[in-house]
């Protein structure tokens, strides 16, 4: 090793290079990117705006028959109870594309870092 001021026996100890089994890097798995993940989350964001926008339409609905139903149309409460639980699954449909388009993108990870070992010998005991 040339250019250190290190004796030679000391800067062998510090070498990490001989201890190693010829894998170097992080314990992490790379990233792979799907080819189609992209498209993937193209597809799911559409999806999520035609739910938004059926979603919209529902609950302008349910307050149209909301408002006849309060004029005395007392068939109108059930169309008004379905158009707002209709609403309430294009909400839920609408945040689960979202989410998924997310993940395709890789905004969001599924990495969940294990526990340090320190807990596990402490609860072992």
């Amino acid at each position: 090793m040339r250019g250190t001021s290190l004796p030679q026996n000391l800067a062998l100890l510090t070498d990490n290079a001989s201890m190693t089994s010829g894998r170097t890097g992080t314990r992490r798995a790379s990233k792979r990117s799907r080819p189609g993940a992209v498209l993937a989350a193209i597809v799911l964001v559409l999806g999520a705006g035609a739910a938004g926008a059926v979603g919209v339409y529902l609950v302008s609905a349910a307050t149209d028959f909301g408002a006849l139903a309060r004029g005395g149309q007392e068939e109108a409460w059930w169309f008004a109870f379905a158009a707002s639980l209709g609403a309430l699954v294009c909400l839920l449909l609408l945040l689960v594309l979202v989410v998924r388009a997310l993940y395709a993108l890789g905004i969001i990870s599924d990495y969940r870092p294990r526990r340090a070992a320190v807990r596990r010998r402490a609860r072992s005991r």
